[in-house]
Parts: C-alpha cells; sequence; structure tokens
C-alpha cells in the first residue's frame, strides 16, 4: 500500500491531467519503486469491524456535540427558545447516546472473543493514562502493532514527533511537529497525556500536603535538570 499524497507529490509539477495520463504516471511509479515495495495483510474481519464501528462511535459523537452547542449558544441569546430547543433535542440526545453505549459496548465483545487482541488491549491499557478509546483506536490504526515497527515511526503517525525546518545559515524555523498525521489518534493520545499528568500533579500535591514537606525532585531529576 501506498499514500495518495505521496504519490501525488513525488511526481513532480504537471499540467492538466486524465485517467489515461493518471494511470501510467501510477504504474511507473511502481515500476521505478518496485524494490522498496512492502506487502501488507489485509485487516481481518474483526478489526475491520472494529474500525467501521470507531467511525461510527465518532460521527454520533459529533452529532452530540453539534447538538449541545447549537442549544447552549442560543440559550445564551434567548433562553425561552434556547430551553424550548432543549426540550425537544432531548429525546435526539438520548438515542443517539444509548447508540453510542451500544456499539462501545460491542466493540469490547469483539475485543474479549479475540484472544489475540485481547491480549495486547490488555496491555496496552495496563499503561496509566490510557483507556479503552485510546487502546482500541491503536489497535485498529496499528493493525495490532505489526505496521509500525519502532516508536519513531508511531509517533510520526500519531503526529507527536518533532521535526527541524532549517536550510543553511539563513532558514531557522522552528521545530514543530507535522500536520502529515493521524488527528483523530493525535487527539485521544493528547487527552491521555493530560489526564495522566494531572492525576500524577494530585498525587504529587496530596503527598506533599500530607508529609508537611515541600517537593523535591527525586535523583534522577535532579541529574537531568544539571545535565
Amino acid at each position: 500500500m501506498e499514500s495518495a499524497l505521496h504519490l501525488k507529490r513525488s511526481i513532480g509539477m504537471i499540467r492538466g491531467k486524465n485517467d489515461k495520463v493518471d494511470s501510467y504516471r501510477i504504474a511507473r511509479y511502481a515500476m521505478v519503486n518496485s524494490d522498496e515495495a512492502k506487502l501488507v495483510s489485509p485487516s481481518n474481519q474483526t478489526l475491520q469491524l472494529l474500525k467501521d464501528l470507531l467511525a461510527s462511535r465518532t460521527r454520533i459523537g459529533k452529532s452530540i456535540q453539534s447538538i449541545n452547542v447549537s442549544v447552549r449558544e442560543l440559550q445564551k441569546v434567548d433562553k425561552r427558545s434556547g430551553a424550548e430547543l432543549a426540550r425537544l433535542n432531548k429525546p435526539a440526545l438520548e438515542g443517539l447516546r444509548k447508540s453510542k453505549a451500544a456499539i462501545e459496548k460491542r466493540m469490547q465483545e469483539l475485543i474479549s472473543n479475540d484472544p489475540e487482541l485481547k491480549g495486547i488491549f490488555a496491555l496496552a491499557t495496563s499503561v496509566k493514562g490510557v483507556g479503552p478509546v485510546l487502546a482500541t483506536e491503536l489497535l485498529i490504526y496499528t493493525h495490532k502493532f505489526t505496521r509500525m515497527t519502532n516508536v519513531k515511526q508511531l509517533a510520526c503517525y500519531c503526529g507527536v514527533a518533532p521535526f527541524t525546518h532549517t536550510s543553511g545559515t539563513s532558514v531557522r524555523g522552528k521545530t514543530r511537529t507535522s500536520h502529515f498525521a493521524n488527528m483523530a489518534l493525535k487527539k485521544t493520545l493528547h487527552l491521555a497525556v493530560i489526564n495522566a499528568i494531572r492525576n500524577k500533579l494530585l498525587h504529587r500535591i496530596l503527598a506533599v500536603v500530607k508529609r508537611r514537606t515541600p517537593y523535591v525532585l527525586n535523583y534522577a531529576e535532579l541529574n537531568l535538570v544539571k545535565s
């Protein structure tokens, strides 16, 4: 499999297009880069169904958010109309939430009924901050962690790997992440990291208050700061 965007950009500057010319360009690209081709096994039925269920869950979540936002915005302008709209939309929201819960339950059943998926899912969720949604997305998008062979590839795919932007002595851009990434996975990962940091911060605050002593960096952190 090859990224359509990668193929398009590799062709270079072109003028005009039609099916005949496009087919020639694709065939030529495949021939020139045949030595770099990698065989990819298709997703099994369980993973494909999980992917479809996840997409449906995402659409339902966006619908719920869209309705809630429109109601809240109207309530700020006209409380009476906002209350009426909230009342009329209540059955729809309840139905959407039930559908979302049913989809999540079905996804959990599929993972539990597959020994391999269940094992990987358990390992992923054993990491602090990783919940069912993030673990499921990683299972689906990485094809059970077989299509990403190292952390750099996974970080790049999730859009969290930093890239430099320099050229000679004149261009010194900021190091930043690329927008060529799986934005849905990046968003879920971002929320998981924030929750994990918050949880760790609360643990530390409670610990120093109970001990009545200020927080002190541990030995490893002190060495890291000094270096």
